[in-house]
């Protein structure tokens, strides 16, 4: 599926967060010169595991570390440059998220290409501590990213993120388009769209907070990285993908009804989950 980078589940702009694996990046002369001045001293570029959407290397240096993205995938340019508006436009509302650095884009050796630089968030992902976590401890985890999205869910909606158009309609308009190339195929868009759950209230969302996309830091803080889906929408489809752990780890009734508590909504019916979930199969 191609997902942001966190489809790795590998918390990919968490320091300390796992496995550094080597890859074909950029080298520290291919990083735009309009960008160079925000490199720390002495920095050196540490690759963590990949996703497919962008190239995220971490510069580290003497003065600090920042997170560098590049995009060159004609498909997920606009991602980029999505994630870019939407850290601007919450930046203000104190969430725990990067802060915006710089942005530019231009023409690279083999067309046009993005870059992001962003602040470096401490911490590794949720899903490795899911994964880790003894019996017991999964809950308590839980509740702390349900009390996490409500606090998202509940934030003011920046002017810049309001849409005329509810945002099931644009979901399933953007699923059209991206057919061509997503995981979804157009029978399972038309059950989709014939089937789609009745509208709530919209509210500021993540747009995809799978627990590798959620930073834990050893005081239990949550934070939250890759922002391309933030927007005006719907609570659900963010419950659902948070939710979304199987075929690695299968949550007790228990575990999820601590998430629930925590969040304040009713939990919504399997079938309505699922659509949510098949929804994503279009990102």
């Amino acid at each position: 599926m191609a997902a942001g980078e966190g489809s790795t589940r590998s918390g990919p702009l968490a320091v300390g967060s796992g496995k550094v694996e080597p890859m074909t990046g950029f080298d520290i002369d291919e990083i735009p010169s309009a960008l160079q001045r925000h490199l720390p001293v002495g920095a050196e570029l540490v690759w963590p595991a990949q996703g497919m959407t962008s190239e995220v290397a971490l510069a580290v240096g003497t003065s600090g570390t920042v997170v560098l993205k590049r995009c060159t995938n004609p498909i997920y340019l606009t991602w980029l440059r999505r994630e870019h508006e939407v850290l601007l436009a919450i930046a203000h509302l104190g969430l725990p998220v990067p802060n915006v650095i710089d942005h530019t884009e231009q023409s690279g050796s083999s067309g046009p290409e993005a870059w992001l630089v962003m602040s470096c968030l401490p911490g590794r992902s949720l899903w490795s501590a899911m994964l880790e976590a003894p019996d017991g401890e999964r809950g308590p985890l839980l509740q702390r990213l349900g009390l996490f999205l409500r606090a998202l869910h509940s934030a003011r909606i920046p002017e810049a993120l309001g849409q005329p158009k509810d945002w099931i309609s644009r979901k399933l308009e953007q699923a059209r388009a991206n057919l061509d190339w997503c995981d979804g195929d157009e029978g399972l868009l038309r059950w989709l769209e014939e089937s789609r759950p009745a509208p709530v209230p919209e509210v500021l969302i993540h747009g995809d907070p799978s627990l590798d996309n959620v930073l834990i830091d050893e005081g239990g803080v949550l934070s939250l990285i890759d922002w391309s889906g933030g927007d005006c929408g719907d609570p659900r489809y963010d419950i659902a993908l948070a939710l979304r752990t199987e075929p690695e780890i299968t949550l007790g009734a228990h575990e999820v009804a601590s998430f629930h508590s925590a969040h304040g909504g009713a939990p919504m019916d399997a079938r309505t989950q699922r659509w949510f979930e098949l929804l994503y199969e279009f990102s």
